[in-house]
């Protein structure tokens, strides 16, 4: 499980990079940190996700569900990588203000040990940072959609909620940073809102990561 995690999360940061041309690399205008103070310590800091539009490209396994076949501009994937469930996306990522300040990585694998997903977070002007969590169920979204009364072919529209990292002992965790991320610690929540799907399977909705860190001691 962990080497073909640690794999995936490699693909991943290799994709973000080609596909950096979605954010321009020339001297980049920094805009305010939309930051927030949290009651008992750390600041809170949301970043949003709007589906379809930000949604840059897919790799991955047919069992990791509704978002691979209908992904374009996904790769192949290495022949070790193609045994298991994995998928790999790639966003553009959004502040609380609607401002899109740069690029996501998003890497989920299982296998009988387990299951991981990790977030990679570039933000030109500000650093880079990486969110980790475990337990993602596989199909979680499908599983939700479907219960709410979508098939496959078919348009549906609708709301259906699922947090696939939730706000409780399996939150995710704020693994590591660099630049103004540097040395930060803390957890986060990872919320799916769909409200609709295409009858080609195209996801309709936001992803919403919320964190709350602090200085390491």
């Amino acid at each position: 499980m962990k080497s073909t995690f640690v794999v995936a999360v490699l693909l991943g940061f290799v994709g973000v990079l080609a596909a950096g041309h979605f954010v321009p690399w020339f001297p980049h205008v920094r805009l305010p940190s939309k930051t927030t103070v949290v009651a008992n310590g750390g600041r809170g800091e949301q970043f949003i996700i709007r589906l379809p539009a930000d949604r840059i490209a897919a790799t991955g396994t047919s069992s990791a569900g509704l978002r691979v076949p209908n992904a374009a501009g996904g790769a192949s994937l290495p022949p070790d990588l193609a045994a298991q469930p994995l998928l790999v996306e790639h966003f553009k990522v959004r502040d609380s203000s609607n401002n899109v300040i740069g690029i996501a990585a998003r890497h989920w694998s299982t296998d009988a040990s387990g299951t991981g997903t990790a977030w990679s977070l570039l933000i030109p002007s500000r650093g880079a940072m990486l969110l980790t969590a475990p337990g993602e169920a596989r199909g979680a979204l499908d599983s939700a959609l479907q219960k709410a009364g979508y098939s496959a072919g078919s348009a549906w529209n609708g709301e259906v909620k699922v947090a696939l990292a939730p706000d409780n002992d399996n939150a995710g965790v704020v693994a590591a940073g660099s630049d103004e991320f540097s040395g930060l610690e803390g957890r986060y929540t990872e919320v799916w809102t769909l409200t609709g799907v295409t009858d080609v399977g195209e996801l309709r909705g936001t992803i919403e990561l919320n964190t709350v860190t602090r200085r390491g001691t």
